[in-house]
């Protein structure tokens, strides 16, 4: 390796050379760096190379009123010796370098405006090398700002003045944020009324962070100036648009109310700020402001709240008073006001609550749409007023929800007793009573059906509301009913009595089969048990009748000479009498198959009874010697041939006093040859010999 050899400096012949090269290098070298430093100190260097990927920090610096003011005027310490410029300048440059060369720029450039609040880098040296006393200071119409009053309270320019040469008002931010790929926000502008009251309050409480200033109108307004910001004068600002107002969040950029979502690195700044307050290890300022002034930025970094962290409606009201004065209570609303606080509220301060929410002029929409909708299974119907809505609610919900909560018994009854309104259910046909059927005696009992009875039995504490508490058992039920009801399982034991008052009964029970459907076996539902019941007596016979419900015989007379009613077997061909003489007549088989059937309407007594006595005239059945009795009753004239002739006919004779007759043929038709045969003495046995030339005699004329 070559060394460095002074030895022609002192050599007398090649000394002139040496020193005339080395002169010559070292003039290069000054002038080297001197261009170095001209060329890195240009907007061009820093635009081009170290800032050339953030082009809002670019574009905003032209936009400026400074764009003629090179970088490094604000951005270096004043009147920095050499050596200390140049160290900030390698640093600068080295480590924009390195975010370049690894793509960890930060975007935007100074996010949180730390490099504005750091004294050491950014303090008011940098702005009085050209806003010095010598030049008035011309703040903005309507603004009154004592600069001095600021600098003593160690408030250095930038702390407000964050924007001054990077104005992004009317500027569209491009840059995107390379992890979630989204243009970057703007920065927070801390000219704005609401940045001023990190330090400035209406109150004796100082802010978390930044120094108590003075929040008076009078102290930064003059007279004249109209306090009343635009937005208050807007047509809905009262009451839904100041209530949207306050719980507006600030906008970073501009210190104002903004309805938009708060952005995820928003979001981050703001639980930054939330950190700081409440004592925990909040991040690092960023290494850039850290470095400026080779120490710690703690010692440097003025520490104040973020600009969104500010309520807004705080800068003219102490909102805790201001509020409450109005409104009579804690704004907004605590977590617990909905199922704790409120309800004993509304009862003294109602009016409070229509200050916001309008209930009265509205028909307390606001009141209804929560506890008669949200709140309940009722889906609520804003367009139609809850009076015509909640009888539908109350038959879905019940009352419970009413009374549970917010309403007591009384309130419901004064309602309905000041409108007199009668539930639209109530106007149905069939509200009162409808067909209700019993199955047969011993199995289930009746089923209602009567709307009124169905809708006591799914929610009998909604009829409580208007009829009184007590259920079924109130007076008002009982009034109508008479009874207790349901009816208890012992009724059909002892409703015997109900037979005395069937008025009551008919209250429910409006046809007349409900006593035939249960007590008569076999009986058919809605079939009139006239129509049934000959069947069953003559299946089973009357006595069943008279062993249950019937005190006795005269019961079934007294209906049956009522409706005129004659057994269907009466009208038989041969109920009478059987005219061909084969069989019994009906009537007969039917006395002697249900003997006591014919006494309920013909009197007792059997066949010895007044009803047969005076159709028959003899003891019926004929005696065992009638047959040799009644020719002398015939000679005594105690029978006639007419008595004889109610069961048998003519032929019922021949058969028996004329041997040889031939059945239901008349006798002169074949006696004629009966006497041929026999002679005509066997005839003489009854009748007298002239006896035939009656008859011969009268057929020959």
């Amino acid at each position: 390796m070559a060394k460095l050899s002074l030895a022609g400096f002192k050599d007398p012949v090649r000394r002139p050379r040496y020193l005339i090269w080395s002169g010559a290098a070292l003039l290069g070298l000054a002038a080297f760096i001197v261009v170095a430093f001209c060329a890195t100190s240009t907007f061009w260097f820093c635009s081009s190379l170290c800032h050339s990927v953030q082009d809002d920090a670019i574009n905003t610096y032209q936009l400026g009123s400074h764009s003629n003011v090179q970088c490094l005027s604000c951005h270096e310490p004043v009147n920095a010796d050499p050596l200390t410029f140049t160290y900030y300048k390698a640093k600068a440059g080295i480590t924009g370098a390195y975010q370049l060369y690894t793509k960890t720029n930060e975007t935007p450039l100074n996010a949180e405006s730390k490099l504005a609040l750091n004294e050491k880098h950014m303090g008011s040296e940098q702005c009085t090398q050209c806003h010095s006393e010598n030049r008035d200071i011309t703040p903005s119409k309507g603004i009154l700002i004592d600069h001095k009053v600021h600098e003593e309270n160690e408030i250095h320019c930038t702390v407000c003045h964050n924007r001054v040469a990077h104005p992004e008002n009317d500027y569209e931010m491009v840059n995107k944020n390379p992890r979630t790929g989204e243009v970057s926000p703007k920065h927070a502008n801390f000219m704005s009324m609401t940045a001023c009251f990190r330090c400035h309050t209406l109150t004796d409480e100082a802010p978390p962070k930044g120094k108590k200033a003075p929040g008076t109108c009078s102290s930064c307004h003059p007279a004249d100036f109209k306090l009343k910001p635009s937005n208050h004068n807007a047509k809905d600002f009262y009451p839904a648009g100041h209530a949207k107002l306050a719980t507006a969040r600030v906008d970073r950029a501009t210190g104002r109310p903004t309805f938009e979502p708060l952005s995820e690195e928003e979001s981050a700044t703001l639980a930054e700020e939330k950190a700081e307050d409440t004592g925990e290890a909040a991040p690092d300022a960023d290494d850039e402001a850290s470095n400026y002034g080779g120490s710690s930025p703690k010692q440097h970094i003025f520490e104040i709240s973020y600009v969104e962290s500010i309520n807004y409606c705080s800068t003219c009201h102490v909102v805790d008073k201001f509020c409450a004065d109005c409104h009579g209570m804690e704004m907004p609303h605590p977590e617990e006001f909905k199922t704790k606080t409120h309800p004993e509220l509304v009862k003294t301060k109602l009016d409070k609550c229509d200050l916001c929410h309008q209930v009265k002029k509205t028909d307390f929409l606001f009141c209804n749409d929560c506890h008669h909708g949200s709140a309940s299974k009722w889906t609520y119907d804003p367009k139609v007023k809850w009076t015509t809505q909640h009888a539908k609610a109350v038959t879905t919900n019940g009352v419970a929800g009413c009374l549970g909560k917010c309403h007591e018994q009384k309130f419901c009854v004064d309602c309905h007793t000041k409108l007199k309104p009668v539930p639209t259910s109530h106007k149905d046909a069939k509200w009162l009573r409808d067909k209700l059927t019993v199955t047969a005696y011993g199995s289930k009992a009746a089923v209602a059906s009567g709307k009124h009875a169905l809708a006591a039995g799914t929610a009998i504490d909604s009829c409580e509301v208007c009829h009184g508490a007590g259920g079924t058992g109130s007076k008002f039920c009982k009034g109508c009913h008479g009874m207790d009801m349901p009816h208890p399982d012992t009724f059909k034991k002892n409703h015997v009595s109900g037979s005395k008052t069937p008025k009551l009964c008919a209250n429910c029970h409006t046809f007349k089969e409900l006593c035939s459907d249960c007590h008569h076996k076999d009986a058919k539902n809605g079939v009139a048990w006239a129509k049934q019941h000959p069947k069953a007596i003559a299946a089973g016979g009357a006595a069943q009748c008279f062993e249950k419900c019937h005190e006795d015989k005269q019961f079934c007379v007294s209906c049956h000479t009522k409706l005129k009613a004659v057994p269907a077997s009466h009208n038989a061909k041969n109920w009478t009498r059987d005219l061909a003489l084969k069989k019994a007549a009906g009537h007969s088989t039917a006395y002697k198959a249900q003997t006591d059937s014919c006494d309920y309407c013909h009197g007792t007594g059997g066949v010895e009874a007044k009803f047969c006595k005076s159709c028959h005239v003899l003891p019926m059945p004929h005696p065992a010697d009638f047959k040799d009795t009644h020719k002398a009753d015939f000679a005594a004239k105690k029978l006639t041939r007419k008595s004889c002739e109610n069961c048998h006919n003519q032929f019922f004779c021949d058969n028996c006093h004329h041997a040889g007759s031939v059945a239901n043929q008349p006798w002169r038709t074949y006696h004629p040859n009966l006497v041929k045969k026999n002679g005509a003495e066997p005839c003489f046995k009854c009748h007298k010999p002239t006896f035939c030339s009656y008859c011969h005699v009268r057929l020959i004329h």
